[in-house]
C-alpha cells in the first residue's frame, strides 16, 4: 500500500546538493587516449546538479548527464596516460606524487558493459578526490534517478542554458533541435509568449477551483481508499491552502483561496504528485530476521563471461587479487548490507588456497567476517544472524575442493555446517585459517557486476510478510513529447508478477493520427481485478510507434503506486530516464473484494442507503400477519424458485450461443468418409442436458434448495409459535389485570357511595385502567415490533443463504455441463477416429482392388496386340523366338516374358533383316 507503512529505511534519502566549488568550477586537463590530445577546461556541476560541463579556452562547452555516469574514480583504479607524447603534455615527469592521485576517470554508459571513459588530471590531488566523491554522489542519488515531471522540464530547460553562444544567448536552432517533431509549433509558440522573463500568469480569472474543491478533488481522487482515515487523516481546507500558497503564481488569488489552471497543473507535474512516493524509494522489509529467510540476489555456480570480464577490465582488473581490491572498494558505496561472495575451488594446491585466504583478510580488513558472532553459533538449532547484524560485512560462501585438512578443525566445522538445519542452501561458509589447515580460496567466481548492486536492499533481500490482494485501473489519459518525429504512437500495459498475476499486453490504445507530442486517448480504463501478491507484481507501460519500433516504457511495482492522476516519466531500454517523454494517467487502486461479499461491503462504504433499504424492507414485511397459513403460502412460493430456473437458462443461453457453431451437415456427395463425418453431428445442449450425470446433478440441486426452504420455514414456524404464545401470555396477564381492576371497583362501589367524596374513588381506579391500557399497548407495540424484526432478521438469512446457493448451483450446472460435453466430444472424437481408420482400409481395399483390375485390362490389351503383331512376322522368326524361349526355359533360367515395346522392336529388326536377305537371294 503506497505510503500506508514507514517501512525499513535502508538508505537515507537527501536532496540533490551541489558543492559551491562544483558551482565555481575547477580546472582540470581533459585528454584521450585514442587522439593523444591534451585540452585546459573548466569543469563545472549546474546548480541542480543534472549535468556535468567543461568549457574549453574557446569558450564551448561540452556536457554529460550525470543520470549516465556510472562511476566516478580516482586512484589506482583509474586509467593512465601511457603514450610518451601524452605524459609529456601532461608534464607528468614534473609530478610530485603519484600521477593516478591526479586523476579523474568518469565513466559513463547505458550499462556496465557499453561504457565510455573522460579522463580529467587535475592540479591538486585533493581537487581530483572531492570531484570523484561528489560526482558518485550525485549519480547515485535516489531522488534524482527518479525526478518527478517539474524536474524533467526544468532539467530541459537547464541544457539549453548551458548551451549558449558566445553573446550568452540560446541559439534558436537548439529549441528546435529539442522540439524538432513540428517546426512551425515551435516558431508559434516562440512569437506568442515574446521570451518573457519571471512568472506570467496564463489563465483568466474565470478558471479556477476554491479550497473546498481543491481538498475534495485530493481526498476523492489523489488519496488512497486503502489508508486509514485515524492513522493518515483526509487533508484538511488549511492544509490545501498552504498547497494553493506554494504552486499559485498570482497573488489575488492566494489571497481568495483559489487555485487558477496554471497553479493546478504546477501541482500536477510537481514532486509532491509523483506517482512513486520519495519514501518508498530506499524504503525495503524488515532486515531482523534470519538470514536464511530472504532471497539472496546470488550468482552462485555462474562463472566469470565476456560481459563480467569487461566489467573487471574497466576498473583495471586483470587478476584475483585486484578483484578483491575492486571489491573492497565499491562494496558498500550504495547500500551498507552484507555482500555475499561465492568462492569455486578447483585447485588442490594448499599453498595457492592460503594465498587467496590471505588476499582476503588482508583486502577486506574487518570487514570480513572470519569468525562466528558471540550470539549466534554454528550449532544445531541456533538460526543465522540478520542482515541488519551484519552491516557492513563482507561474506564468503566457499566450497572446497579436496582438501587435506592438518587436523579435524576443518572437517569439525563443515559437518556443524552440514548439520545446521536452519540454515539453507546460501549458508555462510567461514574462510579457513591457513593455520588450522589449507584454505579452499582458489577461483572467485562471482560476477562483479552483481557484487556491486547485490547490496541494494530491494534487488538482494526481499522478504513477503504478508499477502492482500487488491485491485487496480489503469487509463491512458495523454502524452508529452513522446518523440521527435511526425508519426502516430499507441501504447501497451503489462503486468508482471505470480503466473496467475502476470498478463502479458492485457491493453493497447488506439494509434494516434501522426501526433507525438501531445497525443490525447479517451479509451476504457484497463482493469487488474485481482492481483494476488501485489508486493512481487509490477505493471510495465509502453510506448510504441506506429509501426512497432520502441519509443519508451516504465516499469513500476504495483505496491509502491500512487492513485490519481499522475505524469509518468518514461525510460529507454536500458532503464535510463529521458528527460522530456512522459504519459498522463488516472490509477485507481482499491482492495480486492469477492463478488460474494459484494453487498457486505456495499453496506459498509455507504451505510446511509443500506439502512433506507432496509427500512424499506421492513415496510413491505410490515403486511406480514401472525397467522401460519399465510406464511406457508410464501414458503411454497419461494419453493418454485423462479430465479433460479432463470438465472439457469441464462448460463445455459450461453452455452447455446458457444454451441451454435456445431459441425452442420455438409452437402451429400459420393465420398464414403464425407458422409459418415457429417452423421457425427455434435450434441445440442439440450440433449446434453438429459444426461444422467445432469439430470442427477439438477436433482440434487432441488433437493439442497428445498432443504434449505424447508429448513428456514420450519423456522419461521418456530418463532410464529414463539410469537404466538408470547402474544397470547401477554393478553392473558393484560385481560386478567383489568378484570381485577374491575372487580375493584365493583366492589368498592357501594363505599363509594357513602364517602364524603365518591367521585375521587372512581377517578383512581380510570386511571389505573387508563395506565393499564397504555402500559399494555406500549408493550404489545413493543412486542410486535421485536417480533417483526426478528421475521425481518429470518427472512434476510433465507434470501442471502439461497442466493449463495443459486449462484453455487449455477457454477456447478455449468461446470458439469462443461465435463459432459468434453466427456461426448472426446466419445465422438473417439468414433470418429476408429471409423475413419475402418474407411481408410476399405478405401485402401476398393482401390487397389481397382488398380489391379485396370492393370490387367491393359496387360490383356497389349498381349492381345503383341500376340497379332507375333503372327504378321514371317514365320521363320516365329519359330526362333519360339526355340529361343524353349532353351532359356530349359536352362534353368526363369522365363521373362518381354515388354512389348521391346519386344516389339526386336522383332520388327529381325522382320526387316529377314525381308533384306529375301531380296539379295532374288536379286542373286
Amino acid at each position: 500500500m503506497a505510503g500506508a507503512q514507514p517501512g525499513v529505511h535502508a538508505l537515507q534519502l537527501k536532496p540533490v546538493c551541489v558543492s559551491e566549488s562544483l558551482k565555481r568550477g575547477s580546472r582540470f586537463m581533459k585528454w584521450d587516449e585514442d587522439s593523444s590530445t591534451v585540452t585546459p577546461v573548466t569543469l563545472r556541476v549546474d546548480p541542480q546538479g543534472y549535468f556535468l560541463y567543461w568549457t574549453d579556452q574557446n569558450k564551448e562547452t561540452d556536457l554529460l548527464d550525470i543520470t549516465y555516469i556510472k562511476d566516478a574514480r580516482t586512484g589506482k583504479c583509474t586509467k593512465t596516460p601511457k603514450e610518451a607524447k601524452l605524459r609529456e603534455l601532461l608534464d607528468v615527469g614534473n609530478l610530485v606524487g603519484r600521477i593516478e592521485n591526479r586523476m579523474l576517470t568518469v565513466v559513463t554508459g547505458p550499462d556496465m558493459v557499453n561504457i565510455q571513459y573522460l579522463n580529467f588530471m587535475a592540479f591538486q590531488e585533493d581537487v581530483a578526490k572531492e570531484w570523484a566523491d561528489e560526482l558518485f554522489s550525485l549519480a547515485s542519488n535516489l531522488l534524482a534517478q527518479n525526478m518527478g515531471r517539474e524536474s524533467c522540464l526544468e532539467k530541459a530547460f537547464t541544457r539549453l542554458k548551458l548551451q549558449t553562444n558566445q553573446e550568452g544567448r540560446i541559439p534558436v536552432k537548439n529549441i528546435f533541435r529539442m522540439f524538432s517533431t513540428d517546426r512551425k509549433r515551435v516558431e508559434t509558440a516562440l512569437e506568442s509568449c515574446n521570451l518573457p522573463s519571471g512568472r506570467v500568469s496564463i489563465c483568466s480569472n474565470r478558471n479556477y477551483l476554491t479550497v473546498d474543491q481543491m481538498t475534495e478533488f485530493i481526498n476523492s481522487k489523489q488519496r488512497d481508499p486503502r489508508l486509514n482515515e485515524i492513522l493518515y487523516p483526509p487533508l484538511k481546507p488549511e492544509q490545501t491552502q498552504l498547497l494553493i500558497e506554494k504552486f499559485e503564481p498570482n497573488a489575488a488569488g492566494i489571497q481568495n483561496g483559489q487555485i487558477s489552471v496554471e497553479g493546478f497543473a504546477r501541482y500536477l507535474i510537481s514532486e509532491e504528485n509523483s506517482v512513486i512516493p520519495p519514501e518508498k524509494l530506499d524504503q525495503s522489509e524488515d532486515m531482523t530476521f534470519p538470514l536464511s529467510q530472504y532471497f539472496i540476489n546470488s550468482s552462485h555456480n555462474t562463472y566469470l563471461t565476456v560481459h563480467t570480464i569487461e566489467d573487471c577490465f574497466c576498473h583495471g582488473i586483470k587478476t584475483e587479487k585486484e578483484v578483491i581490491e575492486a571489491i573492497a572498494e565499491c562494496a558498500f558505496k550504495t547500500s551498507p548490507f552484507p555482500v555475499i561472495l561465492s568462492f569455486e575451488n578447483h585447485v588442490d594446491s594448499p599453498k595457492q588456497q592460503a594465498k587467496m585466504a590471505e588476499y582476503c583478510r588482508s583486502i577486506f580488513g574487518d570487514a570480513l567476517l572470519t569468525e562466528t558472532l558471540e550470539k549466534y553459533p554454528l550449532e544445531s538449532g541456533v538460526p543465522l544472524p540478520s542482515p541488519h547484524e551484519l552491516v557492513g560485512k563482507i561474506l564468503i560462501k566457499n566450497k572446497k575442493s579436496h582438501p587435506k585438512p592438518s587436523d579435524g578443525s576443518t572437517k569439525k566445522k563443515l559437518s556443524e555446517q552440514a548439520s545446521n538445519t536452519n540454515s539453507d542452501s546460501s549458508s555462510v561458509f567461514e574462510p579457513s585459517s591457513p593455520s588450522t589447515g589449507p584454505a579452499a580460496l582458489v577461483l572467485l567466481s562471482h560476477q562483479l557486476s552483481h557484487a556491486l548492486s547485490s547490496a541494494h536492499p530491494n534487488h538482494s533481500l526481499v522478504m513477503c510478510l504478508h499477502v492482500i490482494y487488491i485491485s487496480m485501473s489503469l487509463q491512458i489519459i495523454s502524452g508529452q513529447f513522446l518523440t521527435d518525429k511526425k508519426v502516430g504512437v499507441y501504447m501497451e500495459i503489462d503486468m508482471f508478477g505470480l503466473p496467475v498475476d502476470t498478463r502479458r499486453k492485457a491493453f493497447k490504445t488506439k494509434t494516434s493520427q501522426s501526433n507525438a507530442i501531445n497525443p490525447v486517448w479517451d479509451e476504457e480504463p484497463s482493469v487488474f481485478k485481482k492481483v494476488v501478491l501485489p508486493t512481487l507484481a509490477s505493471l510495465r507501460i509502453a510506448v510504441y510507434e506506429e509501426g512497432g519500433k520502441f519509443i519508451g516504457h516504465r516499469i513500476i511495482p504495483v505496491s509502491a503506486i500512487r492513485p490519481g492522476y499522475r505524469y509518468i516519466g518514461l525510460r529507454n531500454e536500458k532503464n535510463q530516464a529521458l528527460t522530456l517523454p512522459a504519459i498522463f494517467v488516472y490509477i485507481e487502486v482499491k482492495d480486492y473484494v469477492p463478488d460474494t461479499f459484494a453487498d457486505v461491503i456495499e453496506a459498509l462504504s455507504n451505510p446511509i442507503r443500506y439502512v433506507n433499504l432496509m427500512e424499506q424492507r421492513s415496510k413491505q414485511l410490515a403486511a406480514l400477519t401472525l397467522e401460519e397459513g399465510e406464511e406457508e403460502k410464501d414458503t411454497k412460493e419461494v419453493e418454485t424458485s423462479p430465479d433460479l430456473q432463470i438465472e439457469y437458462d441464462h448460463q445455459i443461453a450461453i452455452l447455446s450461443r458457444c454451441d451454435s457453431g456445431s459441425t452442420k451437415p455438409a452437402a451429400k456427395t459420393e465420398d464414403l468418409i464425407q458422409s459418415v463425418l457429417t452423421e457425427m453431428e455434435a450434441q445440442t445442449v439440450e440433449e446434453l442436458k438429459q444426461q444422467k450425470g445432469f439430470v442427477r446433478e439438477q436433482r440434487r440441486h432441488y433437493k439442497e434448495m428445498k432443504d434449505l426452504v424447508k429448513k428456514h420455514h420450519k423456522k419461521t414456524t418456530e418463532m410464529i409459535k414463539e410469537h404466538t404464545a408470547k402474544y397470547n401470555e401477554f393478553q392473558h396477564d393484560y385481560l386478567r389485570k383489568r378484570a381485577v381492576l374491575l372487580k375493584s371497583a365493583k366492589r368498592d362501589g357501594k363505599k363509594r357511595c357513602l364517602s364524603s367524596n365518591p367521585e375521587h374513588g372512581a377517578s383512581f381506579f380510570e386511571q389505573e385502567l387508563a395506565n393499564l391500557d397504555q402500559d399494555s399497548g406500549q408493550k404489545l407495540s413493543e412486542l410486535k415490533e421485536q417480533q417483526q424484526q426478528q421475521l425481518l432478521n429470518l427472512r434476510q438469512e433465507q434470501y442471502y443463504s439461497e442466493k449463495y446457493l443459486k449462484k453455487e448451483h449455477i457454477k456447478q450446472v455449468i461446470e458439469k455441463l462443461t465435463a459432459i460435453a468434453e466427456e461426448s466430444q472426446s466419445n465422438q472424437m473417439k468414433k470418429i477416429k476408429e471409423l475413419c481408420e475402418k474407411e481408410k482400409k476399405e478405401l485402401k481395399k476398393k482401390m487397389d482392388k481397382k488398380r489391379q483390375e485396370k492393370i490387367s485390362e491393359l496387360q490383356n490389351d497389349l498381349d492381345q496386340e503383341y500376340q497379332d503383331k507375333f503372327r504378321r512376322l514371317p514365320l521363320e522368326i516365329q519359330e526362333f523366338v519360339q526355340e529361343s524361349t524353349k532353351r532359356k526355359t530349359e536352362d534353368g533360367e526363369q522365363e521373362v516374358l518381354p515388354s512389348s515395346s521391346s519386344t516389339l522392336e526386336k522383332l520388327m529388326q529381325k522382320g526387316a533383316q529377314s525381308e533384306d536377305d529375301t531380296e539379295e537371294e532374288k536379286k542373286d
